[in-house]
């Protein structure tokens, strides 16, 4: 698949190579995608900046990891960690006049997210 195909498009094919691989593979877009063959997670949370900041898929992978290190259920660390990415994204786009003010504010809102706010606002299916 390409990247500029849509997450939909590459669902099939992630949920294909999560079960060959026997691993967690995630599709970011409007809808995230996140998969281990079995079960497919959809978050819908997020804002465009982040495909415009350098560094944020990155950042992604690395609360991925953090999460688990912690967090037993692989789909469940990797869905927890986008949703904490893209809501953080939704506050830090209400302050910010741009991509590169979003970048700061996207940190702020990461350090400032609270369980129960993210709880309230993920978007989830």
């Amino acid at each position: 698949m390409e990247s500029v195909d849509s997450p939909e498009a590459a669902a099939q094919v992630a949920r294909d190579l999560a079960e060959e691989q026997q691993s967690v593979i995630a599709v970011s877009g409007p809808t995230d995608h996140i998969t281990d063959g079995e079960r497919m997670v959809l978050l819908s949370n997020g804002h465009p900046w982040l495909t415009r900041v350098t560094g944020v898929g990155c950042a992604l992978g690395a609360l991925m990891a953090a999460f688990a290190a912690v967090v037993p259920d692989a789909v469940v660390a990797a869905a927890a960690a986008t949703a904490t990415l893209t809501v953080a994204s939704e506050s830090a786009a209400q302050q910010a006049r741009g991509p590169g003010s979003f970048a700061v504010a996207l940190l702020d809102e990461l350090s400032l997210l609270q369980p129960a706010d993210l709880a309230e606002r993920v978007r989830i299916t």
